[in-house]
């Protein structure tokens, strides 16, 4: 993980990744930040790294392959950027889920 930074200055730096992800543009990531409409409940992101694997619900990631850093963005953790190295992987996981609950006692 890299050195935590303010959100405003890791917003600022990946905003043209943000708005692609979001479907927003760059002036109103800028300007207005992320909402919790940004974030789904059903998406999450893994960071794994060897050894060790950091999971964060209500996120997304943006990666650039060719510095290899990826920034994931979460609705409850904050903002966190790592440096990636050799085998590392970052899944975005999208959940479809249906809980059942008792239905026994219905009347």
């Amino acid at each position: 993980m890299k050195p935590l930074r303010s959100w405003k200055e890791v917003i600022r730096d990946w905003a043209p990744e943000v708005a692609a992800k979001v479907g927003r543009t760059e002036a109103e990531i800028l300007g207005q930040g992320l909402s919790a409409m940004d974030f789904s409940p059903f998406h999450s992101v893994e960071v794994r790294l060897t050894g060790l694997t950091h999971r964060f619900d209500r996120a997304f990631a943006a990666v650039r392959p060719e510095t290899g850093e990826v920034a994931v963005f979460s609705e409850h953790a904050g903002y966190v950027e790592f440096q990636l190295v050799a085998d590392d992987v970052v899944a975005e996981i999208e959940e479809d889920f249906y809980r059942h609950e008792d239905r026994s006692n219905d009347d």
